[in-house]
C-alpha cells in the first residue's frame, strides 16, 4: 500500500505539516510524472505515477464547500490532487470556472464536478473515505454517492432575515497561511447564492497569510498585472498558470464588494498588489456580520425552505 499526499499544483508540505502521518512514509505527488488516462470534454487526463501503478485508489478527504467542485472530497482528492499539470491548468481555465452551473453547494449538472469524477473514473478511484466536518462524521463508499451523501449531511448554509453593510470571515489557520488559500472564505461568501452583504459592503478575511500571496505562480503573476477590481481579469486574456483561477474569483467578487486582510502578517507584500492589508486586529460587534466557519456554513439571505 502507498500513501501518496495529493498536492495538486501546490507547494510540497513540511516535514511538520506531514508529521500525523509520517508513520505511513508518504509520497508527495509530482504534477510532472503522470501516466495519461483520458481525454474528457477537451481537458487531457492524466494521474500521478504511483496512483496508475496501482491496482485500484481510495481518495480519503475532507468534505466541505468548494468554488467550482460544489463540495470537495471523492473522486477529486485522485483526479485533481493527483492530476498532471496540464490536466489540472485545462480544468482550472477561465472559460471552465465561469461556465453555467459551477459553484457552490451545487454538484448536479455542474460541468466542473462532471469532468472531475470523470477523471477520477479514469484513474481507477473505486473508494472514498471523508470526514464531514460540520457533522463531525465519517462516510465512505463510492466516490459519487459519498459526495452525495457528505453533501446532504454538510448543511452549509444558515439563514439570516437582514442585509449587512459587511462581514467579517475567521479564517482558521489552517486556511489563513496566504491570500490565495484564506481568500477562498471571501469569494465562497461574495458568490454564494444568497450573500446577505449589500453591494459595495467590505469583506474583512481574519487572516494572518504569514506566507504571503502564496506560491501559487499564476495566482501572484495575475495579481501583478494591476490592483482591484482586476477587470482585466475577466474581459482581457485569460491569466495562466498555478492558481491563476484563483484571481478569477476575487475579480468576480470585486465587482460587488471591497475586500480587506486583517490581523495580516504579511501585510506590506499584500498591498504591493493593491490589497487593503494591516496588521490590526479584524473588528467585532453588531454592525457586523459574524463569519465564524466560511468553509462550511455561509449565512445566506432569506428562510431554510
Amino acid at each position: 500500500m502507498r500513501v501518496v499526499v495529493g498536492l495538486g499544483l501546490h507547494r510540497p508540505m513540511t516535514t511538520d505539516e506531514l508529521r500525523s502521518i509520517h508513520a505511513w512514509n508518504p509520497l508527495q505527488h509530482d504534477p510532472d510524472d503522470v501516466v495519461c488516462t483520458i481525454d474528457f470534454d477537451g481537458i487531457p487526463g492524466a494521474v500521478g505515477r504511483p496512483i496508475a501503478d496501482a491496482a485500484w485508489a481510495l481518495s480519503v478527504g475532507v468534505v466541505e464547500l468548494h468554488q467550482y467542485a460544489g463540495f470537495s472530497g471523492g473522486h477529486k482528492g485522485v483526479s485533481v490532487g493527483c492530476g498532471g499539470r496540464q490536466t489540472l491548468l485545462e480544468l482550472h481555465s477561465r472559460k471552465r470556472v465561469m461556465r453555467p452551473g459551477v459553484g457552490l453547494g451545487q454538484t448536479e449538472n455542474n460541468p466542473f464536478r462532471a469532468a472531475v469524477d470523470a477523471l477520477g473514473r479514469a484513474a481507477n478511484c473505486r473508494l472514498a473515505l471523508v470526514y464531514v466536518p460540520s457533522a463531525k462524521v465519517w462516510v465512505a463508499g463510492p466516490p459519487e454517492q459519498v459526495v452525495r451523501e457528505a453533501g446532504r449531511l454538510c448543511q452549509p448554509w444558515s439563514w439570516v432575515d437582514r442585509m449587512w453593510p459587511g462581514a467579517v470571515l475567521r479564517v482558521p489557520p489552517s486556511k489563513g497561511i496566504s491570500l490565495y488559500q484564506a481568500s477562498r472564505a471571501a469569494t465562497y461568501l461574495a458568490l454564494s447564492p444568497q450573500p446577505p452583504v449589500a453591494a459595495g459592503g467590505l469583506l474583512v478575511l481574519d487572516a494572518a497569510c504569514e506566507e504571503g500571496l502564496g506560491s501559487e505562480a499564476g495566482f501572484v503573476d495575475a495579481l501583478e498585472r494591476g490592483g482591484p477590481p482586476w477587470a482585466e481579469l475577466l474581459t482581457g486574456p485569460p491569466p495562466t498558470g498555478p492558481g491563476a483561477q484563483r484571481a478569477v474569483m476575487l475579480a468576480l467578487m470585486a465587482r460587488r464588494y471591497r475586500i480587506r486582510v486583517m490581523g495580516c502578517q504579511a501585510a506590506s507584500e499584500l498591498r504591493r498588489v493593491g490589497i487593503d492589508a494591516t496588521e490590526d486586529p479584524a473588528p467585532s460587534g453588531p454592525d457586523w456580520l459574524m463569519v465564524p466557519r466560511p468553509f462550511s456554513c455561509l449565512p445566506q439571505m432569506g428562510e431554510s425552505v
